[in-house]
């Protein structure tokens, strides 16, 4: 079984699915799942037509994001708010050589505070973690520092880890969907790519 092949257990009113590739799909791009998508999300909404486009650009921008070794991408478009932001999810293999999980998130690079670092509970994973971090993003030698909050989950079951990420300028946004995306965290059973 592959990564792929997971099915995640979403809250449709909560998030929107991003395909990653097209093959075998509605689509036969990214623009066209974006104009599609632009159409459903603002259908039967008051003002819906006025801010259409601005969906479909945001739609296509996230659809378009670099997405190398990314298994699934979700947007956060709540049926009753606006857009706050995407989650990236990477499924590996990995055999397990009793490293932790804190021991397998990503290096921060600079961070303006301690980063706090949670046990979670996700009942298709052995161990979970979550880890906030407010890091200092610079462009260029030539820029202005600026802070990048980032939310990150990580999980292992037997031979696989699942790593969750989601990264933005604007602290009020990724506070915004920060229980919507534990309880999406909390949904990945990895325990379902070990067949029985």
């Amino acid at each position: 079984m592959t990564a792929t092949s997971l099915s995640i257990d979403y809250d449709p009113d909560r998030w929107i699915h991003i395909p990653l590739d097209y093959v075998d799909s509605p689509w036969a791009d990214a623009a066209e799942w974006a104009d599609d998508l632009a159409d459903r999300a603002t259908r039967d909404r008051e003002l819906g037509e006025a801010y259409r486009d601005a969906v479909r650009a945001e739609a296509l921008a996230t659809a378009l994001f670099p997405a190398e070794h990314v298994s699934f991408r979700f947007w956060h478009y709540p049926l009753d708010g606006t857009p706050t932001g995407f989650a990236d999810i990477y499924v590996q293999r990995r055999d397990d050589d009793g490293a932790s999980p804190e021991e397998l998130l990503p290096p921060l690079g600079f961070t303006a505070l301690e980063p706090v670092v949670d046990a979670v509970e996700a009942p298709g994973m052995t161990r979970g973690i979550r880890r906030l971090s407010l890091g200092i993003a610079l462009a260029s030698e030539d820029d202005e520092p600026s802070l990048l909050p980032r939310a990150e989950w990580l999980g292992l079951v037997p031979g696989w880890v699942c790593y969750v990420v989601s990264n933005d300028h604007d602290a009020g946004q990724l506070t915004a969907r920060l229980d919507d995306l534990d309880a999406l965290f909390a949904h990945l059973d990895l325990g379902a790519l070990n067949p029985r």
